[in-house]
């Protein structure tokens, strides 16, 4: 086997790697920001349900 020497980074490419990371860490804050409001809208619609009512609803309109 024989072992390969690592090349070195140069400026040009720390820095670009860097932005890299840093445009993923921004995307994955912006991804965990939409998932903490699509989860808030969910919880927040409420559940109608007619055995929920004490009353009963009449619709006048068909009755003819």
């Amino acid at each position: 086997m024989c072992a390969k020497k690592k090349k070195l980074m140069t400026d040009y490419e720390k820095k670009l790697n860097d932005e890299c990371i840093e445009s993923h860490h921004r995307m994955i804050m912006h991804h965990r920001r939409a998932i903490i409001e699509l989860s808030r809208k969910a919880l927040m619609v409420p559940e109608i349900c007619k055995e929920c009512f004490d009353f009963n609803i009449i619709n006048k309109s068909q009755d003819s």
